[in-house]
């Protein structure tokens, strides 16, 4: 809560007569008993309630208003609903949605982007930018948790590449389960270099960000220590660490801030130790709303499949519909099959909900024609990023029948018989070339006679021979 507070209150400005109307209109807001208050309130807010999930979030919404009227909460006229945790503070002193802040996402209309760095910018992930930033500036370091596919990763760079490359390095290495304190430190010691003695720090006098990604994965020992994450401790506590070569040498690490994403610990994965989890201000990605999900894969859906890229009327027309679709399919499949001990890789995350996204843009219009084929192509990515999953055949069986439930519910039975075949789409059957490379084209196997053919075929217009593996059994 003090680190926010820090980070919100703006530093002291002597005040000067100005004759420019702009600079007097945007210079910041004095600090006023009302301004101080309300950084205090959204302080109080994010300080307690930013480790709790969207349902405790309307709790302690609740509590608040019920039991401290002498607050100045925020309230909206429009949204009717929101929480106090949809209000910050502007430059102005004045409180504002964060609705407010999102800016819209142009999807390029020929070139497909790396689906992996894509973030269209919702109230979630804007606030959680929002506060990273308010913490980052003051050279401290932020851990974000919360359930797979929840843009964790995605926020922390880009945080990062939107800091000033003249003056701060970013580095970021992932955590597994395999990584030892030594292999931690041989990773910082090569991203530094000696300054005075024994005090090292990022090359050139800069500052560095250092972002370990999955930083709950390192092994617990049969001691219930989680060594690796000790080290990291130490270099974060003590502005350095003990050589694990030269038992007793002290190496002091400066103008490095380090930031961290992990899953939620429990259902089989791991949690930090104490000692390093009071090091971070931890903020935790709620799962987004429906509107909020809705908006992310309708950017990305109509963005490929738009009029400049060859698509018909009916199927962009089916891409609209076939976005809340997929959503209530996903919805229905992760709240019917839930993991048990036997079925502990039932976990269907928002990534999986983007996963299937991620396929349905890697095609072309000249194979995405019609509405049947558009449907064939939906059926398979969510048989393989679902049903693929399930181990027993009456789960097969009931995702199969709930895909055709739920497609004769949105879209009517004319869609139901578009998907009596069971389509198989892979990239390898067609290619193009485009300045000497070869692209592959996404498209329904037909016919499997062909493969060979065209595997011939490609492997000569890569100049690459091929060869005949005995495969080992």
């Amino acid at each position: 809560m003090l680190c926010l507070l820090e980070g919100l209150i703006p530093p002291e400005t002597l005040l000067e007569e100005t004759e420019d109307e702009d600079m007097e209109r945007d210079k910041p807001q004095p600090l006023t008993a009302e301004y101080l208050t309300r950084l205090y309130v959204f302080a109080l807010v994010w300080g307690i309630g930013a480790l709790l999930e969207t349902a405790d979030r309307q709790k302690y919404d609740k509590y608040l208003r019920e039991n401290f009227d002498t607050l100045d909460l925020p309230i909206s006229d429009r949204y009717l609903d929101a929480t106090v945790f949809d209000f910050f503070v502007t430059d102005k002193g004045t409180w504002d949605t964060w609705t407010n802040m999102v800016t819209n996402y142009i999807y390029p209309e020929y070139s497909t982007p790396d689906y992996s760095n894509v973030l269209v910018p919702i109230p979630d992930n804007v606030r959680i930018q929002y506060l990273i930033d308010l913490i980052g500036r003051q050279d401290k370091a932020v851990l974000l948790i919360g359930e797979q596919g929840s843009a964790k990763t995605v926020m922390m760079k880009s945080y990062m590449k939107k800091s000033n490359p003249d003056a701060t390095l970013s580095r970021s290495f992932n955590f597994s389960s395999a990584t030892s304190p030594y292999q931690f430190q041989k990773t910082i010691e090569s991203y530094v270099e000696k300054r005075l003695g024994s005090t090292f720090g990022p090359p050139g006098g800069k500052k560095m960000l250092v972002f370990v990604d999955d930083i709950n994965l390192p092994q617990i020992n049969e001691w219930g220590d989680q060594i690796t994450n000790e080290i990291v401790r130490q270099v974060m506590d003590m502005k350095g660490f003990y050589s694990l070569e030269k038992p007793g040498d002290f190496t002091a690490i400066v103008d490095v801030t380090f930031l961290a994403a992990m899953c939620q610990p429990g259902g089989g994965r791991n949690d930090i130790p104490s000692r390093l989890k009071r090091q971070f201000c931890i903020f935790n990605c709620t799962l987004p709303d429906n509107a909020s999900i809705d908006r992310i894969f309708s950017v990305l859906g109509e963005g490929h499949y738009n009029i400049k890229r060859g698509f018909s009327q009916e199927v962009r027309q089916l891409v609209k519909k076939m976005i809340p679709l997929t959503r209530i399919l996903w919805e229905k499949t992760r709240a019917k099959l839930l993991p048990t001990p036997a079925k502990f890789h039932y976990v269907f995350s928002l990534r999986d909900l983007s996963r299937i996204w991620q396929g349905m843009v890697g095609t072309l219009s000249t194979v995405i024609d019609k509405e049947s084929v558009l449907m064939l192509l939906w059926k398979h990515e969510c048989t393989r990023v679902f049903s693929d999953r399930f181990t027993i055949q009456s789960d097969k069986d009931w995702f199969d029948k709930g895909l055709i439930n739920v497609v004769a519910d949105i879209l009517g039975e004319k869609y139901v018989n578009m998907l009596n075949q069971d389509p198989t789409f892979v990239d390898f059957m067609r290619f193009v070339i485009v300045y000497n490379y070869c692209i592959n084209i996404y498209c329904n196997l037909k016919n499997i006679v062909y493969i060979n053919k065209n595997f011939l075929t490609l492997e000569m217009l890569q100049n690459q021979p091929v060869k005949k593996v005995k495969m080992q059994m």
